[in-house]
């Protein structure tokens, strides 16, 4: 199995994704780092995200929103059960059904290469 990390940049109409092999905090932490590179540190972006554990703040764990604060980066949440409300969700659709469906890959590695 492979998950999928990906971003939409509305300005750009550009997505950006890496695929690895585990989805938890600090690859979502390594994706986010990769997302701060494509703008001036003094840009403030906004990552949107849906309730997934990887992408909270909790009491348990700050490194996300530590990180947020120190690099200019507002991380928003989408209430539960709403995921329709990030747009990056089409996408996800999009690339499913024709990149996805009625493909046979021989392994994992084919699939994400």
């Amino acid at each position: 199995m492979r998950h999928l990390f990906a971003a939409l940049d509305l300005a750009k109409n550009k997505l950006y994704g890496h695929i690895k092999p585990i989805k938890k905090r600090t690859q979502f932490l390594e994706f986010c780092r990769y997302l701060r590179t494509l703008c001036p540190p003094e840009v403030r972006i906004a990552i949107v995200c849906d309730n997934f554990h990887p992408h909270l703040t909790a009491k348990k764990c700050q490194r996300v929103g530590t990180w947020a604060t120190a690099n200019n980066v507002e991380i928003a949440y989408t209430p539960t059960n709403s995921s329709w409300l990030n747009r990056i969700e089409a996408q996800f659709t999009a690339l499913r059904y024709f990149a996805l469906d009625g493909t046979d890959h021989a392994s994992t590695r084919n699939r994400a290469a």
